[in-house]
């Protein structure tokens, strides 16, 4: 039976080990580009226009073009989130693994794109789907699903040749009894995470994100 504090004194020993690569890999995960779409969907100008601030807002020809841009703007972001996101994921979570376990290398990252990489996406679409359709439900049966789904992308970079079925019901297995266990793993780092916000994001990109990532690495091996 995995303990929470022996994984997270796993994580702290791979981030000692790999610390700049752990660093660089948490950049890739998130900040650049979550940065980048917060500031487009927030700018100044798209605010305008949704709140009909700018002159002719609402010819309806202008209406219909906003409405467009919106629209290929939503099937972009879902395109490069299954096609390229996702993949990187995995590819990320391949390079967790080895950072736990001795190294890891940040051409990891291009485990994803390998010859896996149709059922990569095709498996991670379906748990976004699912995760999706479950919180429409209400939001606890959302939350639980999650968990239930959490091993996927660890199981599709260690496994280049499960299929996802089995992905789903090896995730499943692992997670059934310690959904609970692994939430309250999670809310062990809270306090990381207000010290992270106090400085602005600085400590949760340089400490906080690779620790944790590489927590759930280990948690992913002591379940397997």
């Amino acid at each position: 039976m995995w303990k929470r504090k022996e994984l997270k004194e796993q994580g702290k020993a791979a981030l000692k080990r790999n610390y700049w690569e752990a660093v660089l890999v948490t950049v890739i995960m998130g900040g650049g580009v979550c940065g980048a779409g917060y500031s487009a969907v927030n700018s100044e100008y798209v605010q305008n226009m949704i709140s009909g601030n700018i002159s002719g807002v609402a010819d309806e020809v202008v209406l219909l073009s906003v409405l467009l841009i919106l629209i290929a703007a939503l099937v972009f972001a879902i395109l490069l989130k299954v096609l390229i996101v996702n993949p990187l994921f995995v590819g990320i979570n391949r390079f967790k693994i080895n950072a736990v376990n001795d190294k890891g290398n940040v051409s990891d990252l291009g485990h994803g794109f390998g010859c896996a990489y149709k059922r990569n996406i095709k498996t991670l679409f379906f748990v976004d789907l699912y995760l999706i359709l479950w919180s429409c439900l209400f939001i606890i049966p959302g939350i639980v699903k999650s968990y239930q789904y959490r091993m996927i992308p660890y199981i599709l970079a260690d496994n280049p040749d499960i299929d996802r079925k089995e992905a789903f019901a090896l995730s499943k297995a692992m997670m059934k009894g310690n959904k609970w266990r692994v939430f309250v793993l999670d809310l062990s780092f809270i306090l990381w995470y207000l010290l992270g916000s106090i400085t602005f994001g600085i400590v949760n990109v340089f400490y906080v994100e690779p620790y944790k990532q590489l927590t759930d690495a280990a948690l992913y091996e002591a379940l397997k």
